[in-house]
C-alpha cells in the first residue's frame, strides 16, 4: 500500500525522466567535485572533443598536471567572473582560449559551427551533495558541459509541502557561503511544486527574496501532467537554456541613491544584480521572434506590459534580437537594418539606454542620439544597429533624409499611447519612408499626394513595437493584433493584476480615503451681474479651492494624516506626495505646508516641483521650483532631495506624476481631478516595492472613488477594442461641410497646387484661404460659424488618425486634409467673455468631511473598448445666468446648511472665548505652540458643553458632525491668534 502513496521522490523521477528524454544525462552525485564546483569528467571530455588542438597546447604547457591545472583555472574564473561571463566569453589559460559551450549559429552557412553547437552536453544530478562542510543535498542540479547552471528544490504537494517550503530550505538550510551557492556561481535557483514555481538568482540566507516564475497568476491545467511542467518542458530544454545564457542572462551593475547619515549627504552605492528572464519576458521575446520571422518588416505589435514587468529589459532584449534576426537561415541580409528605440521623455532615459547598452555583447552596437537631429540622421544613414532617441527629435529630420535606399527599420516605442499621437507619429513615419524614385520629371501633384498618404499608412519597411501598460482605443487600433472576430487585442499581456499578485508592485487602492468639501459663498455686491453659467460655476469652484482657508484646512488634514499614520511607515522613512491642479496652487500649498510644519516644530520640510515660473496678481515676485526650494535649504535635484530625511513631502503640479520612481513614496494626497490613464499613472507612483513597504495610503479631495476604480479597472487585465473605425465617416463629415457652401473644390485644388510648389511665394497661400474665411464670417450667426469650425476640426482629427492605420487611395481626402489644416488656423473660435468674480464673492463657510475610506476591490475581468468615437463636435450656445442664481445653485448642493441660529450660536462661542481672561493669560504665557492649541481646544469644548442646556440643537449638530466642529474651532483659533498678535 505504501508504494501507492505520493512521494517527493516520484515527483523527482517524473522530472528526471522527461529531462533524460530531451538529452540530459543523469550522473551520480559522487562524480561532482564539491570544491571545484564541477563535474570534472564532463568538463574535460567536452574540451578534448571540441578543441583538440587547444588541449594539446595545454598538455605541452602543463604536462601531467594539465587536467588539474585547467580545472582549477576554470573554477577560479567562474568564481571571479561568474558563470554567465565564462560561458559566453571563454577562459584563457597559458595563451589558450577555451570555449566552455557553443551557441546556436544564426545561419546554416557554417556546418562546423553547427557541429560544435550539437556537441554541448547537458546533465543532471539527483540528491546533489554540494557542500564542502556536510552532507546537505539539493534535490536536483543541472549542468552544461560539467558546469552547474541551475539548482532546484522540488516538493510534491500531496505530501503536504509546496514551493514555499523549498524557499525556506534555501533561506535557512543552504549556506550562501558554500562555493556552489555564492553569487553568480549558477544562473538561477528554482523552487518547484506540482502547480507553481518561484526563483532567485542571489541567495542571502534569511533575507533571500524569491519571485514567482509562473505562466500567469495561476498556471493553467495541463492534460496528464503537472501545471508546473512548462518549467522542464520549455524553460529547461537544452536549446532554451543555451538561448537564455547567450541572449538573456545578464549581470547588471546597478546604482542606488541613499542618504549617508554619517556624512549627511546623498550618496550612491553600486551593486551587481544577476538577471534571469521572467517567464513572461521569455515568452514575449520568443513569440515575437517567431512572428516577425514569419511576417517580415511592415507590421505593428502592441505589448501591454504594466509597471513591474521589467519593461526596460524586455525592450533591451528585443532590440538585440532584432539586430540579428533573419527570415531564414539561408538569408545573408537581416530583416531590419536599424533598430530605433524611442522613449517618450524629453531627456533621454538614462535607465533605458543603460539597460539596452549593458545587454550588448560587443561595443559599437548601441548609440544614443543626444546631440540633436543631425546626429540621429547620420546614425540612420550609416545603418547603426541600435539607435536610442526621444520622440521629440524625429519631426525635425523628416525633410533632411533624402535617400535611405532599401533600408528597413524596427521602431520600439516606450509608452506608445502618448508617443503615437497625430502628426508626431506621421513625421516619424515620413522620416523613415523610402523614396524609391527621386526623378523630378516624374513628379506630379497627384503622385506627391499619394506619397503623403503612404507615409501615414502602414509601411512595408517599418515595423512598430509599442510597449504600454495602459493602452487606449487608438493605441489598440493602430498597434493591436486584429482577431478573426475583428476585435483588436495586444500581442502579449503582463497585466496590472499579475504584477500585484506576484509582488512586483503594490495595490495602491487598498487604503484609499476620499474627502468632500462643503461650502457656501456669498455675493458681496448687490448688482445684478449676468455671466456664462459654466464659466461662472468653474470660477466659483476655483475661488473656493484656492482660498487660503480651504488650503489651510486641507493642509491640516494632510499633515494630521501624515504624522499620525504615514510617517511611521517603512521604518519611519516614508515619503508623501501632494498632487494639485495648478502651479499657483503648488506655490500656495508649498507655503502653507511649510508654515504648518514650522508650527508643529517638525524636523522636516516640504519640497515643491513644477515647471516654469508663477506670478500672482499684486505680488512682484516670480516663483520658481528652484527659488522656493532654496527657501527651505535645498539647492539641487528634487528627486535626490527627497532622499534626504529633511525633506519627506513633495507638492507637485504636472510634474513627477509620470516616470518618477521613488520606492520610499508611500502616501499621496490628491487635490486634482484625475481620469483614465492619468489617474492610473499618477497613483502608480506609489506602487514601487522596497523592504518594509507593505501598503500605501491615498487621501483624495477631488475624485469620486467609483471614477478612480473605473480608471484602474480598465487596465487591470487585458484590454481590447471591439470594432475598427469606419473610414466612411470621413465622407459623412465632408458632406456636412459641403452643405455650408462657402468654398468650392476649385479652392481646394488651387491651394494644394500652390502648397506643393517648391518655388512658391509664401504669400500666395493666403488669398485662397482668406476668401473662405470671408465667406465664413458672412454666415448668419455665431452658431453656424462654430458648427463649420467644429466640423473642420473633426475632419482633421479623424483623417489624422485613420491615415495611420489605412492606406487611403482617394487623394481628394488628402487634399481636403491639407486644405483644412491651414484653413482651421484662420478660423478663430468665438472668445468667451470672461468675468473676474474674485472681487464679487466671498467664502462664507467651509467644511471638509471624510466620505469613504475604501474602494471596492477590482473585478478579475478584461476590458473591451466599444470603438473609437467619431461623432462630429456640435456647437452649444453658452447659457447665461445671474451670478446670484449660480451661487444659490452651488450653495444648495455644496453648502454646509448653517441656519441663522447656528451663526448666532457660533458668534456666542467666539465672544465667550475672546472675553475669557484665563484663556488670554495662558495664550500669552511661555507655553509651546502645541500646548497652547491643546489648552485652547479644551476651553473651546467647555464652552460648547455649556450650551447643552439652552442650545441643545446646536450642541447636538456639533456633537454628531466632528468635521463641522473642527472647522469652527480652526476658524475661531486662527482669528484669536491673529487678533492677539496685532
Amino acid at each position: 500500500m505504501n508504494k501507492l502513496n505520493p512521494t517527493e521522490k516520484k515527483f523527482e523521477n517524473h522530472i528526471e525522466n522527461h529531462l533524460n528524454s530531451i538529452e540530459y544525462k543523469s550522473i551520480h552525485y559522487e562524480k561532482y567535485d564539491r570544491t571545484l564546483c564541477l563535474i570534472k569528467d564532463e568538463v574535460l571530455d567536452f574540451i578534448k572533443k571540441t578543441q583538440k588542438e587547444k588541449w594539446d597546447k595545454l598538455k605541452d604547457a602543463y604536462g601531467e598536471e594539465v587536467e588539474s591545472k585547467v580545472l582549477d583555472r576554470i573554477s577560479s574564473e567562474i568564481s571571479r567572473r561568474g558563470v554567465i561571463d565564462v560561458l559566453r566569453n571563454q577562459v584563457s589559460d597559458r595563451a589558450v582560449h577555451l570555449d566552455l559551450c557553443y551557441f546556436e549559429p544564426k545561419s546554416d552557412l557554417n556546418p562546423d559551427h553547427l557541429s560544435l553547437f550539437k556537441s554541448n552536453q547537458f546533465s543532471l544530478v539527483r540528491q546533489f551533495h554540494y557542500s564542502t562542510r556536510n552532507e546537505n543535498s539539493i534535490d536536483m542540479g543541472l549542468f552544461l558541459n560539467g558546469i552547474p547552471i541551475v539548482t532546484m528544490e522540488l516538493k510534491n504537494q500531496l505530501t503536504g509541502q509546496n514551493y514555499k517550503h523549498s524557499e525556506n530550505q534555501y533561506r535557512f538550510d543552504r549556506d550562501p557561503k558554500e562555493p556552489l551557492l555564492q553569487f553568480k556561481r549558477v544562473l538561477v535557483h528554482f523552487c518547484v511544486d506540482n502547480n507553481q514555481v518561484s526563483m532567485t538568482t542571489n541567495l542571502k540566507g534569511g533575507k533571500t527574496r524569491f519571485f514567482p516564475y509562473n505562466k500567469d497568476i495561476e498556471n493553467p491545467p495541463v492534460e496528464n501532467d503537472y501545471r508546473s511542467s512548462y518549467l522542464w518542458k520549455e524553460v529547461l530544454n537544452p536549446n532554451s537554456l543555451l538561448d537564455i545564457i547567450e541572449n538573456f542572462a545578464h549581470v547588471s551593475n546597478e546604482k542606488e541613491y541613499f542618504y549617508n547619515e554619517a556624512k549627511q549627504t546623498v550618496d550612491t552605492k553600486k551593486f551587481d544584480v544577476q538577471i534571469f528572464p521572467r517567464y513572461h519576458q521569455l515568452e514575449l521575446i520568443r513569440d515575437l521572434k517567431s512572428q516577425v520571422k514569419n511576417d517580415g518588416a511592415g507590421n505593428n505589435y502592441l505589448i501591454q506590459h504594466t509597471t513591474g514587468s521589467g519593461k526596460s529589459y524586455s525592450i533591451g532584449w528585443l532590440s538585440h534580437l532584432l539586430t540579428s534576426l533573419y527570415k531564414s537561415k539561408d538569408d545573408k541580409r537581416r530583416i531590419f537594418d536599424s533598430i530605433i528605440v524611442v522613449t517618450d521623455r524629453t531627456n533621454l532615459d538614462d535607465q533605458l539606454r543603460g539597460t539596452v547598452k549593458s545587454l550588448s555583447k560587443v561595443d559599437g552596437v548601441v548609440f544614443g542620439a543626444e546631440k540633436g537631429s543631425k546626429e540621429l540622421r547620420e546614425f540612420l544613414e550609416k545603418g547603426k544597429d541600435i539607435i536610442i532617441t526621444t520622440i521629440q527629435k524625429f519631426p525635425y529630420i523628416s525633410e533632411d533624409i533624402v535617400a535611405l535606399g532599401d533600408k528597413k527599420f524596427a521602431v520600439i516605442i516606450d509608452e506608445v499611447h502618448s508617443s503615437q499621437n497625430g502628426e508626431l507619429s506621421k513625421e516619424l513615419k515620413r522620416t523613415l519612408t523610402r523614396n524609391e524614385d527621386d526623378e523630378e520629371e516624374d513628379f506630379t501633384l497627384e503622385s506627391f499626394l499619394e506619397e503623403q498618404i503612404q507615409t501615414r499608412g502602414k509601411q512595408k519597411h517599418i515595423s512598430f513595437f509599442g510597449f504600454t501598460g495602459t493602452p487606449k482605443e487608438k493605441t489598440l487600433e493602430i498597434f493591436g493584433t486584429k482577431q478573426p472576430d475583428n476585435k483588436f487585442k495586444p500581442f502579449h499581456v503582463y497585466s496590472m493584476r499579475q504584477s500585484i499578485h506576484e509582488g512586483y508592485t503594490l495595490d495602491v487602492l487598498q487604503n484609499y480615503s476620499t474627502y468632500k468639501r462643503y461650502f457656501k459663498v456669498k455675493e458681496v455686491k448687490e448688482d445684478a451681474i449676468e455671466i456664462d453659467t459654466a464659466q461662472g460655476t468653474k470660477e466659483i469652484f476655483n475661488y473656493v479651492d484656492s482660498h487660503q482657508i480651504t488650503i489651510e484646512n486641507k493642509v491640516k488634514i494632510i499633515l494630521d494624516h501624515f504624522f499620525n499614520k504615514s510617517s511611521k511607515e517603512i521604518q519611519g522613512k516614508s515619503r508623501g506626495m501632494i498632487v494639485v491642479k495648478t502651479r499657483k496652487l503648488c506655490v500656495q500649498y508649498f507655503k502653507e505646508i511649510n508654515r504648518q510644519l514650522d508650527e508643529r516644530n517638525s524636523k522636516f520640510k516640504c519640497l515643491v516641483g513644477f515647471s516654469g515660473e508663477v506670478k500672482f496678481k499684486g505680488d512682484p515676485e516670480r516663483y520658481t521650483e528652484k527659488g522656493l526650494n532654496l527657501t527651505i535649504g535645498h539647492d539641487g535635484d528634487v528627486p535626490l532631495g527627497l532622499k534626504n530625511p529633511k525633506y519627506r513631502l513633495l507638492v507637485v503640479a504636472n510634474k513627477f506624476q509620470t516616470g518618477f520612481d521613488e520606492p520610499m513614496l508611500q502616501s499621496m494626497y490628491i487635490d486634482k481631478s484625475l481620469k483614465d490613464v492619468q489617474c492610473v499613472q499618477t497613483l502608480s507612483r506609489l506602487n514601487r516595492t522596497m523592504s518594509g513597504k507593505a501598503s500605501t495610503f491615498v487621501l483624495d479631495f477631488a475624485n469620486d472613488p467609483e471614477s478612480v476604480r473605473f480608471s484602474f479597472q480598465k487596465f487591470y487585465q487585458e484590454v481590447g477594442l471591439e470594432e475598427e473605425t469606419d473610414p466612411n465617416k470621413l465622407y459623412d463629415i465632408q458632406s456636412s461641410i459641403n452643405e455650408f457652401k462657402i468654398f468650392s473644390s476649385e479652392s481646394v485644388e488651387k491651394f494644394c497646387s500652390i502648397f506643393f510648389d517648391k518655388d512658391r511665394e509664401e504669400g500666395n497661400l493666403h488669398p485662397v484661404l482668406d476668401e473662405v474665411v470671408d465667406n465664413w464670417n458672412a454666415l448668419d450667426d455665431d452658431e453656424q460659424r462654430e458648427e463649420f469650425r467644429l466640423k473642420v476640426a473633426s475632419y482633421i482629427r479623424l483623417y489624422s488618425y485613420l491615415s495611420q492605420i489605412i492606406n487611403f487611395t482617394d487623394v481628394e481626402l488628402e487634399k481636403h486634409y491639407i486644405f483644412y489644416r491651414y484653413l482651421s488656423k484662420k478660423l478663430k473660435p468665438k472668445t468667451k467673455e470672461r468675468v473676474n468674480i474674485e472681487h464679487l464673492i466671498d467664502l462664507e463657510s467651509l467644511r471638509i468631511q471624510k466620505l469613504h475610506d475604501h474602494i471596492d476591490p477590482l473585478e478579475k475581468t478584461d476590458h473591451d473598448y466599444e470603438g473609437i468615437k467619431t461623432a462630429v463636435g456640435t456647437y452649444t450656445p453658452p447659457a447665461k445666468d445671474l451670478l446670484s442664481e449660480i451661487i444659490e445653485t452651488i450653495n444648495s448642493r455644496y453648502g454646509i446648511n448653517l441656519t441663522d441660529d447656528d451663526k448666532v450660536n457660533i458668534d456666542t462661542v467666539r465672544q465667550k472665548i475672546f472675553e475669557n481672561e484665563e484663556i488670554e493669560k495662558y495664550m500669552n504665557g511661555a507655553n509651546s505652540e502645541q500646548n497652547k492649541q491643546d489648552y485652547f481646544k479644551k476651553q473651546f469644548d467647555n464652552v460648547i458643553l455649556s450650551l447643552l442646556k439652552d442650545r441643545f440643537d446646536f450642541y447636538k449638530k456639533l456633537d454628531e458632525n466632528s468635521g463641522l466642529k473642527n472647522l469652527i474651532f480652526d476658524k475661531i483659533y486662527k482669528d484669536y491668534r491673529e487678533s492677539k498678535n496685532k
